[in-house]
């Protein structure tokens, strides 16, 4: 009598699911389950469906994160196509060379109180070089690569003389993805790739040369000097006695002040004085090297060997240019606004006059002092 009573409850409910789920699309079994999809046979939309799917609008485009103007898509395309040939072959692109300033920079003549470019160099390191004097004095290395002109700016100094800011770029950049889009937009609107660092110097309206103009090694000559301006090798925090040479106090009766500034004479003044020499942040600050003469210059492998030491450490950027102070003894030797003849007539090598060529024979240099000391 219950199996009875619980069909006849039962039986009206299970047709209710079975219509309801039909209604909604699902399966149910005999006893209202519903069966589960790898149980139920694959079905085709109707066409109703298909057609629907086939006549809906396409999707609305996807906003970029960050909109770019023609020069940067320009760039990014130039930039992918130099990925996907050679990344470390760039300079490729610029085998021409100068050929094609040819007759528009032209020689200019020496005036009083021209200033022409500098260039763009690195550090490689020190050496020793042999004088003709039998004297041996530290020299270092200076790699020169290609410079190449970005631009020029009118800028006015303290005379209010009108005078020209020259941008130059130099050192390829090997992985062109290490460099912003934003930067990469700024060397591909003048027509280059991307380099490693930038500088601006200080010319007269009659130096300006064109946009993409390429420098070398043969802006400077043998025996010119030159001013070089960097940073030099941050030292950190120090104290006195490393910083500024402080002798230090006593080691007995005066307690743990060996290496301390002592007293510092604010007595009265309530305050210390500016300039005070305490402890602090040690180099890591511009420097300029006046007056280094080069000893000698390689335009094969493109550096240059300057007398003396030099700021910086291995590997570090400086900034090139002709000697202020030298400029009325080699002003009117120098090529303006830079050399334009034909540098295979250098050589590979050109050595200042005071410097002991090491192809010469022995005998010839030791000949040559042996007379100098006559005298």
């Amino acid at each position: 009598m219950i199996r009875t009573c619980l069909s006849d409850t039962l039986t009206p409910l299970l047709s209710s699911v079975s219509t309801r789920s039909l209604a909604y699309g699902i399966k149910k079994d005999t006893f209202g389950y519903p069966i589960r999809p790898r149980d139920q046979e694959t079905e085709e939309p109707p066409d109703s469906i298909n057609r629907a799917i086939r006549e809906a609008p396409p999707p609305p485009p996807v906003k970029q994160p960050h909109s770019y103007d023609q020069h940067t898509r320009e760039g990014v395309l130039v930039y992918k196509q130099f990925l996907e040939d050679d990344q470390r072959n760039v300079r490729k692109l610029f085998t021409e060379g100068n050929k094609k300033f040819e007759g528009v920079v032209k020689q200019v003549e020496f005036q009083e109180g021209m200033r022409r470019t500098g260039l763009i160099g690195r550090k490689h390191g020190e050496t020793r070089s042999f004088l003709r004097t039998g004297d041996v004095v530290l020299s270092t290395y200076l790699e020169i690569q290609d410079n190449h002109v970005m631009g020029c700016d009118p800028v006015f100094n303290h005379d209010r003389e009108e005078r020209l800011s020259m941008r130059l770029a130099a050192f390829e950049v090997e992985n062109f993805e290490d460099v912003p889009l934003t930067q990469q937009k700024e060397f591909y609107s003048v027509g280059m790739t991307p380099k490693q660092v930038t500088h601006s110097f200080t010319i007269t309206a009659e130096q300006a040369l064109p946009v993409n103009y390429k420098l070398d090694v043969s802006h400077f000559f043998a025996g010119q000097y030159i001013d070089i301006r960097g940073l030099t090798i941050n030292r950190g925090f120090q104290g006195v006695v490393r910083r500024w040479g402080y002798k230090g106090m006593g080691t007995f009766g005066g307690g743990k002040t060996h290496r301390r500034p002592g007293s510092i004479s604010t007595q009265g003044l309530a305050r210390v004085l500016k300039g005070k020499k305490l402890p602090g942040i040690m180099g890591n600050r511009p420097h300029t090297t006046r007056n280094a003469q080069i000893l000698y210059a390689n335009y094969e492998k493109r550096y240059i060997v300057v007398e003396g030491p030099v700021q910086g450490i291995n590997g570090c950027f400086l900034f090139l240019s002709d000697s202020e102070n030298k400029d009325p003894i080699q002003g009117p030797l120098l090529h303006y606004p830079t050399f334009l003849g034909d540098r295979t007539d250098l050589g590979t090598e050109i050595y200042d006059n005071r410097v002991v060529d090491p192809t010469e024979r022995f005998e010839e240099v030791y000949q040559r002092r042996k007379d100098a000391q006559k005298y």
